[in-house]
């Protein structure tokens, strides 16, 4: 099953964005992502746009920031934003393995498969959630779709390539240490 369309969209009922995949073997799935989760996955996509072979091999923090420039702006560009999502016919409704009704996010998980490939779990604090395969190109429209619909809240939130890598960064310099 691959990624057929993606749609983020911000719903002013719930402050929050409405995540919807739908497939090519014609499964739906739904999430809702909160502010604060929507934070905290900024940071981890923006992390895993670094872990591009590309991007990694350059020296200088600004070449790579330059890198992650180009590549995103030209990725970004592939995707077609102006076609609407598609909803199922009526006689032909998608299936909804996880339900109709969209979970609400608590846990992200991003990997890198040792083919390149990256992998984001998403998943509900209980219950089952997804795992999505995005290459490079998928993962740096899903980023722009994010960062989208993020601006159309009012939730004072900045999700910049380059703040949220600092801060992961800082995260992992001030992380408390163990002693054994």
């Amino acid at each position: 099953m691959a990624i057929h369309q993606i749609q983020i969209r911000h719903d002013e009922t719930e402050d929050r964005l409405l995540l919807r995949l739908s497939t090519t073997d014609n499964c739906e799935f739904r999430f809702w992502l909160t502010r604060r989760f929507t934070r905290r996955l900024w940071g981890m996509l923006v992390q895993m746009l670094e872990w591009d072979q590309a991007v990694k091999q350059q020296v200088s923090p600004e070449t790579r920031r330059t890198v992650l420039d180009i590549q995103h702006e030209g990725y970004s560009q592939q995707a077609n934003y102006t076609q609407e999502f598609e909803e199922p016919a009526q006689d032909a409704p998608r299936r909804m393995p996880l339900g109709e009704a969209p979970l609400l996010l608590a846990k992200a998980k991003g990997n890198k498969r040792d083919d390149g490939v990256q992998m984001l779990g998403l998943h509900p604090l209980q219950g089952q959630g997804i795992d999505i395969t995005l290459d490079t190109r998928l993962l740096h429209i899903f980023t722009r779709l994010l960062r989208e619909q993020v601006a159309k809240t009012d939730w004072d939130v900045n999700l910049a390539l380059y703040e949220a890598a600092q801060e992961a960064a800082l995260a992992r310099e001030t992380a408390p240490r163990k002693l054994n």
